[in-house]
């Protein structure tokens, strides 16, 4: 199964991210992600052995077990790649160290446990389009909006299919 760990985002901060991406429709060609897909990855483990799908749900629960739920405020728009064929996303410009603490808890405990990642570093975003042109024109300003992170989720991806599907296996609720 391929997995990965994110964190899921509160309604407030789906709006806005939707309403983002709506206004990119009218500037910027590319593959948009739906709304429904939007997380902030925490770990990429790739593909695990079904059997032990289990054991990587038990120890994200383990590394969230005293984990705290944060505000944190969407900020402005990024890249990774090339211009023409970039992935778009959406930053944050508060909540820097709850997010990094977080992803950090998380990789630790995966990592103890022999769970390999994909140990590039750590940046909170949520990607908004893949393949996305953005070398001929200005970016719309992105909706700015604060809310709260207060669940943790293993999920499987299968890519299979015309757009990805995203099982939730298994989730943490943060302390509040």
């Amino acid at each position: 199964m391929r997995l990965f760990v994110a964190a899921e985002l509160s309604e407030e901060l789906l709006e806005a991210l939707a309403q983002t991406s709506a206004s990119l429709r009218d500037t910027v060609r590319g593959r948009f992600v739906g709304p429904d897909l939007f997380h902030v990855t925490l770990a990429f483990l790739g593909e695990v052995p079904g059997s032990q799908v289990d054991n990587v749900a038990e120890l994200v629960r383990e590394a969230c077990a005293d984990a705290s739920a944060f505000q944190t405020t969407l900020g402005g728009l990024g890249s990774f790649g090339r211009s023409s064929s970039a992935v778009l996303w959406q930053g944050f410009c508060a909540g820097d160290d709850e997010w990094h603490s977080l992803a950090m808890r998380v990789r630790t405990v995966l990592g103890a446990g022999g769970f390999s990642f994909d140990e590039k570093g750590f940046l909170p975003h949520v990607t908004l389009m893949r393949r996305a042109d953005i070398a001929r024109g200005r970016l719309p300003m992105p909706c700015v909006e604060t809310g709260v992170v207060d669940t943790v989720t293993l999920w499987s991806s299968d890519l299979s299919g015309l757009r990805p599907r995203y099982e939730a296996l298994s989730r943490v609720r943060l302390s509040r």
